[in-house]
């Protein structure tokens, strides 16, 4: 063991007790030998931290039950400073409650393990919706090489039943084989999936069905997911709905600011109710435009779904291909101010949508998006695009798959907002402002050394709804601002702050914990 590293762990040990919580030392040569040995030994409390010693972990101890924490005082789990931790073998969490996983790597494809790995990380909710797990953060973590073959060809790199209020975070999803999703959610509630990587996955990216509802993907990459990028919706045996009885297989599902590319789709909605399909941007998928599906054998079926200020663009022997289930009227499916663009045959003079009828459908524009830079994966929009500033006004999403916010008064179609439609941004304007403490809890403190007039703050969710206003009086000369944070829960909010002629003067992230 080198000197830093017994100087790291002598800190951690000193600061534990100052701050209130405890250190649980995991992995080869530690107190425990793994995460599940702790949490067997009832080891683990409320606001303590798991650090994982580097390692390679096929251990039998797989189920980890009851990792149970507070509002104030959440669990965390996360590697112990720099150290690489890989998992070869499926975790599965029961009982896990205010619960965050940090930093860990999930590799699915070892040989000796391979019988015993179905999910690479599981969060089995015991058939009690919404009660044995919730309030779950899964970031930056990366979920690698799961190869499901003989194994029904099912299986998803992450999946979560039954959960109420989590987070995918900055996560990476990558060479799936012969499994159905990267993300599984099956029965989950409140939660975001956002700046994630899906790349070459066999299925889906991500799946949500079985009564989901109040989820929202955005600002994430799909590259190559074989089957779609997002599927809404789905097929779901009763038995396995939460709530049981549920009406629906996917309810208030937002897709916002995402980027697709390639797959035989972007996007498919399967007998969901209340999907919104907003700033989108899909890129040479290979069979269809876009997929509207009636799937379930239940006899629910596609309602209210509203597809806005989307791109379009195929590379299919099919055209650009609306493609939708027989027998069904589409009066309650909405298009608007979509782009659409063939990149293997010439443009259509409009697009075909006899597979839907009655579907509402206005403001379409036909033809090249003007992409800056696919070659390098930079969809944002030239000059000349007539996806500038052509969105129909929506108040969602606040912000674009870069994490700038869309215009006001000219919002582009497409994930990426055009900044000349509208907003002006002063150069170098985030250096200007700091945030601390964060995260931070009821009060929180905006610095400010700029020579600019700030005249309002907007805090908006990680929904894009407005949270928070306040305005600066003109004449303020204070550098720093209290923002009283009270009313907001707990969660990861943007903060907008604004010149009098409207310039954008910073754009932050910060989280509220307490």
């Amino acid at each position: 063991m080198t000197n830093l590293r017994i100087l790291l762990i002598l800190f951690l040990a000193l600061l534990g007790p100052l701050s209130g919580w405890a250190q649980v030392q995991v992995g080869p040569g530690q107190t425990y030998p793994n995460i599940g040995a702790a949490a067997s030994a009832k080891a683990v409390h409320p606001g303590d931290t798991i650090f994982v010693h580097a390692g390679t972990y096929s251990d039998a101890n797989t189920l980890i039950d009851s990792l149970i924490g507070t509002p104030d005082n959440w669990i965390t789990i996360m590697p112990f400073g720099q150290d690489s931790v890989s998992i070869h073998v499926q975790y599965t969490f029961q009982a896990a409650q205010y619960l965050k996983v940090s930093g860990l790597n999930f590799y699915g494809n070892d040989s000796v393990e391979s019988a015993r790995v179905y999910h690479l990380l599981f969060f089995d909710y015991q058939y009690a919706c919404f009660t044995s797990n919730h309030d779950i953060i899964i970031e930056n973590c990366n979920f690698t090489d799961l190869n499901n073959t003989g194994k029904q060809n099912t299986g998803a790199c992450l999946k979560i039943d039954g959960t109420d209020n989590f987070q995918v975070l900055n996560c990476t999803f990558k060479d799936g084989t012969n499994i159905t999703d990267g993300i599984s959610l099956n029965a989950d509630r409140d939660g975001i999936i956002k700046n994630c990587r899906f790349e070459n996955m066999p299925g889906d990216g991500s799946h949500c069905k079985g009564g989901a509802k109040n989820i929202t993907y955005e600002q994430n990459l799909f590259i190559n997911c074989n089957a779609d990028g997002v599927d809404v919706g789905g097929d779901t045996g009763p038995q396995f709905f939460c709530p049981l009885g549920a009406t629906w297989e996917a309810d208030s599902i937002m897709v916002y600011a995402n980027v697709f590319i390639g797959g035989l789709t972007g996007i498919r909605l399967s007998s969901c109710h209340h999907a919104f399909i907003f700033n989108n941007t899909c890129f040479k998928t290979t069979s269809f435009a876009f997929r509207s599906l009636n799937t379930s054998e239940t006899g629910i079926t596609l309602d209210s779904n509203y597809v806005y200020n989307n791109i379009f663009t195929t590379y299919s022997p099919y055209g650009i291909y609306m493609n939708a289930s027989d027998s069904f009227t589409y009066n309650t499916e909405f298009f608007k101010n979509n782009l659409f663009h063939d990149y293997k045959n010439a443009d259509p003079a409009s697009i075909g949508w006899s597979e839907m009828p009655g579907v509402n459908v206005s403001g379409s524009i036909i033809g090249d998006p003007e992409f800056l830079d696919t070659l390098n994966r930079n969809f944002s929009l030239d000059a000349g695009s007539p996806a500038n500033g052509a969105g129909f006004p929506t108040q969602e999403p606040g912000t674009d798959y870069y994490g700038n916010p869309y215009s006001l008064t000219a919002r582009s179609i497409g994930a990426v907002q055009s900044q000349p439609a509208g907003i002006k941004t002063a150069a170098d304007a985030n250096d200007q402002f700091s945030i601390s403490p964060n995260p931070c809890g009821d009060l929180v403190m905006l610095f400010y050394n700029g020579t600019s007039s700030m005249s309002g703050i907007i805090v908006l969710d990680v929904l894009g709804r407005e949270a928070l206003h306040m305005t600066v009086p003109l004449k303020s000369e204070s550098t720093s601002i209290p923002m009283d944070l009270s009313r907001l829960v707990n969660g990861e909010y943007i903060l907008l702050a604004r010149a009098g002629d409207g310039t954008l003067l910073a754009h932050l992230s910060f989280i509220k914990m307490k």
